[in-house]
C-alpha cells in the first residue's frame, strides 16, 4: 500500500468516524451535496459524477470505475475499485488511467496523444489509483482493468470524450 493510498483510507475512516459520532439534524439534498463535495472517497475529493463497469467480454463484471469532479479545484479524479469476483481484499493486478481530451465537444474522438494524463497500476487490494487531472475547457476519457481472474476485465468511458467542460 502506498503512503497516498494509506492517507487516503486514513482520511475516508476518520471523515467516517466522525460522521457516524455526530448527532446532526435532519440534512436536506442541498446539505447532502454539499457534503459529498467535502469528503474524500478513495482518495479523490469532489463528487461522484459517473460510474463505468470492469467486465469481462463474457459480461462477468471485476469491479466498476468511479469518476469525481471537485468544482472548487476543477481537477477530475478516478479509481477503479475491485469487488468480490475482482479480487476485492486480495493482491492482484488493477490499473486506472484518467486522460484529457484535445475536444471540447462531448462524443467527439478523444485524442490524447499531446494531452496530460495521468494512470495508476500494479498490485492492489482493493483498488487503483486516485489518478487526478485537471481539464478546464476539455473532454476526458477514463480507462480501468481488473485481472484477479483470467480473462482481464477492462471499462473504460468510450472512446468519445465525456464530461466535457
Amino acid at each position: 500500500m502506498t503512503i497516498r493510498r494509506a492517507t487516503a483510507a486514513l482520511a475516508t475512516f476518520a471523515a467516517t468516524t466522525a460522521l457516524s459520532f455526530t448527532a446532526a439534524p435532519a440534512a436536506t439534498a442541498a446539505d447532502a451535496t454539499a457534503a459529498d463535495a467535502s469528503v474524500a472517497e478513495y482518495g479523490c475529493s469532489g463528487s461522484l459524477i459517473d460510474t463505468y463497469p470492469v467486465r469481462t467480454s463474457a459480461g462477468t463484471t471485476y469491479g466498476q470505475i468511479r469518476l469525481y469532479y471537485n468544482s472548487s479545484t476543477r481537477r477530475n479524479c478516478a479509481v477503479t475499485l475491485k469487488n468480490a469476483t475482482g479480487g476485492y481484499g486480495t493482491s492482484s493486478y488493477a490499473s486506472v488511467t484518467l486522460y484529457r481530451c484535445s475536444t471540447s465537444k462531448p462524443g467527439g474522438q478523444c485524442d490524447w496523444r499531446d494531452e496530460t494524463w495521468d494512470d495508476d497500476y500494479g498490485n492492489f487490494l482493493y483498488y487503483a489509483g486516485p489518478v487526478s487531472i485537471s481539464a478546464a475547457g476539455k473532454c476526458i476519457r477514463v480507462f480501468g482493468q481488473v485481472s484477479a481472474n483470467r480473462p482481464i476485465a477492462t471499462g473504460d468511458s468510450g472512446t468519445g470524450g465525456v464530461h466535457c467542460g
